[in-house]
């Protein structure tokens, strides 16, 4: 999931994450982790599911135009793993 989107917008995302740093180093906030590749976190969901999470920086406005591209791009290469990447049969999500 994480090759795929550095494949997407990688070295985009590295110029946001310097200057998000930057931008930050201006205020009074405590210093940040800001990390300049994508990061992917699993997370165990209350109905035992498990959710996987991309985190990225983009820019408010293309946040769903973002992710609308990248989703048939993650599921397609999840897909290809099925023996790693189980989905649920059916309707019953």
């Amino acid at each position: 999931m994480q090759r795929i989107v550095e494949e997407d917008f990688g070295k985009e995302m590295v110029k946001r994450g310097e200057v998000y740093r930057e931008l930050l180093s201006r205020t009074p906030v405590d210093e940040m982790e800001v990390r300049s590749r994508p990061r992917v976190i699993f997370r165990v969901d209350e109905v035992t599911w498990l959710d996987a999470i991309v985190r990225y920086i983009v820019p408010p406005r293309e946040a769903g135009s973002v992710k609308t591209r990248l989703i048939p791009k993650l599921l397609a290469a999840l897909n290809e793993h099925s023996e790693r990447v189980m989905f649920p049969k059916g309707d019953v999500r």
